[in-house]
């Protein structure tokens, strides 16, 4: 990531002088640095989510974050400057993100879906405010994309034509070339080698309905969302296992439309989340007439039921962290670290029979939100090069 980070650096500047020495014009030079700055900002705010506690850790997210680097390093000089500069809090992370896709929505002329997009700016600044529980500021932008984007009418769709559907915002490109070992595709990962099987846990929910289409399972079918071998789940999503072709998703309207209905539930608009949740769940469902949400008594059940919806919508497309990160001490439903979860590898096909949830056995044990290992250790190459980057504690 911080190879991706410089590199953006080095567009930036190297296309703002291009404009200036009149190689490039100016519109030119301004996508192009716009895109630098979108995949600038994503990256940081990955970051942020692995290094650095949530922003609402400490008021006014004055916490320690990670550094924020805007400076594309091609000599010495640079390599030193940027070598002593420090972490910054994680308030000035997050504006520095937001700023950057403020800048990219701006400057974005681009349309293509696997390249940075003014659509794909404003659905990550919904990610981040949601982040930031700034829940108007969720709203605002995610209303913007209601005449660019629109879901598909069923959930698998999106995966049948990934590159070519109404709902997704930014995917990474896939093809054979790009793939040439085992391990760069998703439908490696997921299909040909098994490696990771959809967990007992999600999938014995009971808010899961047994008859979702998202559980789909018919052999044979490339509609089907999932598949079965030796009894256990996995999800087919990911349908190329030869060739390795499948878009990755980074993020589609789906998310949008849940982050604004999380926004609009915690903030006591239960009529517009409820609304925005079933435009989610409603194109999954066998019978909407008798299975629709019709009302939650209160505010929080609503947001619980988001809440879930998201780990079943977006099951397997690589959520799941950011949502346990941002969610520890929050006032709704507050998460203490790590849950528990069953481990990699070939859990029992009985775990899946549905009927009642998974109670276990948990092959990985839950990690309290105080310790530690909540976050990863800044890498000791990182340290020993500058004495001005201080460890997570604990490491």
């Amino acid at each position: 990531m911080d190879r991706l980070i410089n590199r953006c650096n080095l567009i930036i500047e190297g296309v703002t002088k291009a404009a200036a020495d009149g190689v490039i014009t100016d519109a030119v030079a301004n996508d192009y640095i716009g895109q630098a700055k979108f995949l600038r900002a994503i990256t940081h705010f990955e970051l942020s989510t692995h290094f650095a506690r949530p922003y609402n850790e400490t008021a006014g997210a004055s916490h320690i974050g990670i550094p924020y680097r805007e400076v594309g390093v091609d000599t010495q000089a640079e390599i030193d400057e940027q070598l002593a500069k420090g972490r910054n809090t994680v308030a000035e992370v997050y504006q520095k993100v937001i700023a950057d896709l403020n800048d990219a929505e701006a400057t974005i002329t681009n349309t293509t879906l696997t390249k940075a997009t003014k659509g794909a700016a404003i659905a990550f600044k919904t990610r981040v405010y949601l982040a930031m529980r700034d829940w108007d500021k969720v709203i605002s932008e995610g209303t913007k994309l209601s005449t660019l984007y629109k879901l598909e009418a069923t959930p698998g769709a999106v995966f049948n034509s990934s590159y070519s559907n109404t709902e997704s915002i930014f995917s990474l490109l896939q093809a054979a070339t790009m793939n040439p070992g085992v391990n760069a595709a998703l439908a490696s990962q997921y299909k040909r080698r098994l490696l990771v099987c959809i967990s007992p846990i999600i999938w014995r929910d009971p808010q899961w309905l047994a008859d979702d289409k998202r559980r789909s399972d018919v052999p044979g079918d490339p509609t089907s969302m999932v598949f079965t071998s030796s009894g256990r789940k996995f999800t087919n999503k990911y349908k190329d296992d030869v060739n390795y072709t499948d878009a990755s998703p980074i993020i589609r309207y789906a998310e949008v439309i849940l982050n604004m209905a999380e926004a609009y539930a915690r903030k006591g608009d239960t009529v517009n989340g409820l609304a925005f949740l079933n435009m989610v769940r409603d194109r999954a469902l066998a019978d909407k007439s008798t299975q629709s949400y019709t009302g939650f008594d209160t505010a929080k059940d609503l947001v619980g039921a988001i809440l879930k919806e998201r780990r079943i919508e977006f099951l397997m497309e690589g959520k799941r962290w950011g949502d346990i990160h941002r969610l520890q001490k929050d006032d709704l439903f507050p998460m203490d670290g790590i849950p528990a979860k069953v481990a990699n590898g070939n859990p029992p096909a009985a775990s899946y029979t549905l009927g009642t949830p998974y109670t276990g056995p948990y092959g990985v044990a839950a990690v309290p939100g105080n310790d530690f290992k909540f976050l990863w250790p800044i890498p000791q190459l990182e340290l020993d090069a500058n004495p001005n980057l201080a460890q997570n504690a604990g490491w």
